[in-house]
């Protein structure tokens, strides 16, 4: 059975970085520039769209780091735990430890790569 896509996403400074896999494969890697007062169904409806574009739910793995900003973005419960709707699921992940890698392009993806080691698959 064919799993659905994982979403990985962090903050920090003001960019969200976004990172998709399918399987093994990236399918999606976007850097979110700083924003001012963004819409709170934003990141919601972006989980939503790949989920029906994938036809399969998404797991969304947040940094538990940034449980404010994703709070205000509907990502976490006031519990500071993560939502579950028909078209996604949000985990909070502890973030590990940086490693010396970079991606090149949009930056460094480096957080969010680190959530992926960390056992999300």
């Amino acid at each position: 059975m064919r799993l659905g896509p994982t979403a990985l996403l962090t903050t920090a400074q003001g960019l969200t970085r976004i990172l998709v896999r399918m399987d093994d494969d990236v399918v999606l890697k976007a850097a979110l520039l700083p924003f001012w007062g963004p819409h709170l169904r934003a990141i919601p409806t972006l989980l939503e769209a790949m989920a029906l574009w994938h036809q399969a739910p998404v797991r969304a793995v947040v940094s538990a780091r940034d449980v404010a900003s994703w709070s205000a973005l509907g990502l976490a419960d006031a519990l500071d735990g993560g939502v579950t709707t028909a078209h996604y699921t949000v985990e909070m992940r502890a973030p590990v430890r940086e490693r010396g890698q970079r991606i090149r392009g949009l930056g460094s993806f480096g957080d969010a790569q680190q959530l992926d080691l960390a056992g999300v698959r």
